[in-house]
């Protein structure tokens, strides 16, 4: 198994807990919010999709979903308390996107020669001291995510799943 199939592993798996999360909410609460300036579920998916999408970019995928800034601005980090979530797209569109995005992650993942994976990261940040480990905390990321949903499922009354 190569470093590759491990950085495609987690992604594959990330998606699949955010469907496992989230495929079942109903339109309402896939918007609803547990607290007040908590995230959604939807503005989750959304968000994963467009850091998936991002992902697949710098990876080299060329055929991703084209994304409006409007869009992209909406499932952004705000670094504030977030606002009303309730008008965000359908859990049926953000999921399908969302499955789109990693699916180009994934393609893009896999051409790439894993020598690469040691170069310096594309967008240094405080983790990732090469290109291989910036690629490894968007699956993470996923994973991170993965736990707000679980506490959205529970604050609608819904068994947890894992």
């Amino acid at each position: 198994m190569s470093p590759n199939d491990l950085l495609a592993g987690g992604y594959r798996m990330g998606r699949q807990m955010v469907h496992m999360m989230a495929g079942d909410l109903t339109a309402a609460e896939f918007t609803r919010q547990p607290v007040a300036g908590a995230n959604s579920a939807a503005w989750i998916v959304g968000h994963l999709a467009v850091t998936a999408r991002r992902t697949a970019e710098r990876l080299g995928a060329t055929e991703l979903p084209l994304l409006t800034e409007e869009f992209i601005g909406k499932y952004s980090v705000t670094r504030k308390p977030a606002d009303d979530q309730s008008e965000l797209d359908d859990p049926t569109k953000l999921l399908r996107l969302l499955d789109v995005c990693v699916d180009q992650l994934l393609g893009a993942l896999g051409a790439l020669p894993p020598e690469s994976l040691v170069s310096p990261p594309a967008n240094p940040g405080p983790f990732a001291t090469n290109y291989g480990e910036a690629v490894l905390f968007g699956a993470m990321h996923f994973a991170m995510h993965c736990g707000q949903l679980s506490t959205i499922r529970r604050s609608l009354g819904k068994p947890p799943l894992m």
